[in-house]
């Protein structure tokens, strides 16, 4: 037994036009519409993800903003500006901290990752020595580069020339033992 299906016929939501209900329901109860999208195709989506807003077409709209998506990101040497703003760990994360990991042995293995590169950082006895020198990559590095791009980009801004003659060089270079060195450039004091 399921909830009453409101008349949703002939109205708009994003590019679908709910056309007529179907005898699908959802797991909810939420009533499937045959639903026309403004490319041409038909689809079926429930009742409540029409009023919510979680349909919208079918499926154009999100190909074209995946297709659109690089023309929006800023990136230096492969590294995306605003991934790196916004990093978050990853859901299957067990340490809580990105780029520290638990080996079977019980030690914590760290690296982090820069313009396509993994970078090792050692492998620490205890949890909290491995996120101290992961935070401390964080900074020297992610930090680090953000910044000098951001300072980068607002002397461009001011003078497109300077930008042209000075690119931006922010590049880490592997050594042993979870060493690194980070070359920068240009002087912009």
């Amino acid at each position: 037994m399921g909830r009453t299906a409101t008349d949703l016929r002939g109205r708009r939501f994003g590019r679908l036009v709910a056309e007529y209900p179907t005898a699908r329901r959802d797991h909810k109860g939420s009533v499937y519409w045959h639903c026309r999208c403004d490319c041409g195709k038909e689809t079926e989506a429930t009742e409540d993800g029409l009023i919510f807003g979680n349909n919208q077409s079918c499926g154009c709209l999100k190909r074209e903003t995946q297709k659109r998506l690089p023309e929006n990101l800023h990136r230096v040497d492969g590294t995306c500006v605003e991934w790196l703003e916004k990093r978050k760990s990853r859901s299957d994360n067990t340490s809580g901290f990105r780029g520290v990991y638990r080996k079977k042995d019980g030690r914590f293995r760290v690296s982090i990752g820069f313009k396509r590169q993994r970078i090792y950082l050692g492998t620490y006895e205890t949890m909290e020595e491995a996120v101290e020198v992961r935070r401390k990559a964080e900074k020297e590095i992610h930090e680090a580069f953000l910044e000098m791009y951001r300072r980068w980009t607002e002397r461009c801004d001011r003078d497109p020339e300077w930008g042209k003659k000075n690119p931006l060089i922010f590049r880490v270079v592997k050594g042993d033992r979870g060493t690194y060195q980070v070359i920068t450039g240009p002087d912009m004091t």
